[in-house]
């Protein structure tokens, strides 16, 4: 089993859970799903489901649906037990929603290196 954390803001606001308020009641139960597939076996998903972006140590959970959403995530960042869920994003015309989400991403990645508080157990949006 691995454990899912989100990254929190400066103001310790749960960025994914924001990200996951905002979509639509069918999109949060196959991103719940996908998420239930994520903490059990890990990075073991079926091909194509947790793939990497262009930006090193970033992966991108792949969503397939009328809206195709690409939530950005790091194994870790403390321990590999664990995937942190970065940025909520999205995929319309190979091209990430927010631009450079992937990057952006990275930089949280960094923050939660450099200060593990910044982020708190996943949590779960029906």
């Amino acid at each position: 089993m691995f454990i899912l954390f989100d990254y929190t803001d400066a103001n310790g606001k749960n960025d994914i859970k924001e990200w996951a308020l905002g979509l639509e009641k069918r999109e949060r139960a196959k991103l719940n799903a996908k998420l239930d597939m994520l903490a059990k076996p890990g990075s073991d998903l079926f091909p194509q489901v947790l793939t990497g972006t262009p930006a090193p140590g970033i992966l991108k959970l792949r969503v397939k649906g009328k809206v195709q959403l690409r939530p950005m995530l790091c194994k870790g960042s403390i321990d590999e037990k664990e995937f942190t869920l970065l940025i909520g994003a999205k995929e319309r015309g190979s091209q990430f929603v927010p631009e450079k989400a992937d990057e952006k991403a990275n930089i949280r990645k960094q923050i939660i290196i450099e200060n593990p508080s910044r982020r708190c157990s996943h949590e779960r949006i029906s």
